[in-house]
């Protein structure tokens, strides 16, 4: 399961700064600059710590995979960064047997998942489309 302190750790381990910075289009951003990382947060946009975590959860994807791009690269580049830091921050943070542990706690509805693990339900329906789709995992075993 995922902990802001182990992200937190993370950052302070490997020497990426975490900055505030309200003037980001999205709530969340890794950025590098030569060897540099850095994750600004907008809380303006992060309003809960369900937002903030689920942030924190796939920030902590691009930092683990440095799967990052120029803001004005293609779309595909885009995407498929993007496919990797969440599916690293799935293996890592949500793997199949802590979900299905949930599930037979019952827990089985996206919003009950999202609860439990309490990150945004639309990115436990992005985790369950990644291990059912993309992986073939099968919960209802």
């Amino acid at each position: 399961m995922f902990s802001t302190s182990e992200f937190y750790s993370y950052c302070r381990t490997h020497d990426v700064d975490i900055i505030p910075f309200d003037r980001l289009p999205a709530g969340a951003t890794t950025v590098r600059y030569h060897n540099a990382y850095a994750v600004g947060l907008n809380f303006l946009k992060l309003k809960t710590v369900r937002q903030m975590r689920t942030a924190m959860l796939h920030e902590s994807g691009h930092l683990h995979t440095g799967a990052l791009h120029k803001v004005d690269s293609p779309f595909q580049l885009v995407a498929q960064n993007e496919h990797r830091a969440d599916a690293d921050a799935f293996r890592r943070c949500l793997p199949p047997e802590e979900i299905r542990q949930a599930m037979h706690q019952g827990y089985t509805e996206p919003w009950q998942l999202a609860d439990y693990f309490d990150i945004d339900e639309d990115y436990i329906k992005k985790a369950l489309h990644y291990w059912t789709e993309c992986r073939g995992i099968d919960f209802n075993q």
